[in-house]
């Protein structure tokens, strides 16, 4: 089926505000190395092509096993499963037991470290959480796709141990180049849907992502970031925010 052009989709009722949106869309996706979908998929006007194989790639828990040895992945899904938990006790024990699967381990660093390296972790939940929320949000695809595209960029740049983005909103403009109004609207939805909140700290809005969804640190003080966010953005913080 050839691909839709963008004469064809305004004529089919698609705004130009979604085209622009679809648009930097996929220039976020080239620059994180995802792969680009068309403008049409984008604004729900198309649907994703599907590729079948006989041979389906195989999943990231049997990459990593046949890579990093039994050991190094028994601690990466304990470490997940640490993330899910929502018992602080069953928590604590599954980090236990993913440090000493870590220490067992022998094998030497291949080409990414995945547990170190500043890379951040983000919860399953939290990830079908957020997609299902803004599913039901009413927005636009289009406006879906970008404040998801937005979200993975404010995970990247978590401070360590910290629930505090390091990125401004005119920094996330540069970064995914994104109208600043087109960036004020999105945050502003994905705070709607509980994705991240925002405290005002002088002058500054600063964006925060509870640790319980996304936490880049060593995962023995994956509890005391919970803690302080609470106290912090949730308890503390609620004063300090200026209305939207």
């Amino acid at each position: 089926m050839p691909k839709a052009t963008i004469h064809e989709l305004r004529r089919s009722g698609v705004s130009q505000e979604d085209i622009e949106l679809a648009k930097a869309t996929q220039a976020a996706q080239r620059r994180n190395g995802a792969p680009v979908q068309s403008i049409a998929v984008l604004v729900g006007a198309a649907q994703p092509r599907q590729h079948h194989s006989p041979n389906p790639p195989a999943d990231l828990t049997d990459r990593a096993l046949r890579r990093r040895g039994a050991y190094d992945q028994a601690a990466l899904l304990l470490d997940q499963q640490a993330l899910r938990e929502s018992s602080p006790e069953r928590a604590a024990r599954a980090r236990e037991a993913a440090l000493a699967a870590k220490e067992l381990s022998a094998s030497n660093q291949l080409e990414f470290d995945f547990f170190g390296g500043g890379n951040v972790s983000i919860a399953f939940q939290y990830q079908d959480a957020v997609t299902e929320r803004l599913r039901n949000s009413g927005q636009s695809l289009a406006k879906q796709h970008q404040a998801l595209a937005v979200l993975w960029q404010i995970t990247r740049y978590l401070g360590w141990q910290n629930y505090e983005c390091t990125k401004t909103a005119a920094d996330l403009c540069e970064i995914s180049q994104i109208k600043p109004s087109h960036m004020a609207d999105t945050l502003k939805l994905l705070e709607e849907v509980g994705a991240i909140q925002r405290v005002k700290r002088g002058r500054t809005k600063i964006i925060t992502v509870t640790p319980e969804g996304a936490f880049r640190g060593n995962v023995h003080n994956h509890a005391q970031a919970v803690e302080r966010y609470k106290l912090d953005v949730i308890e503390g913080g609620k004063s300090d925010q200026t209305p939207e």
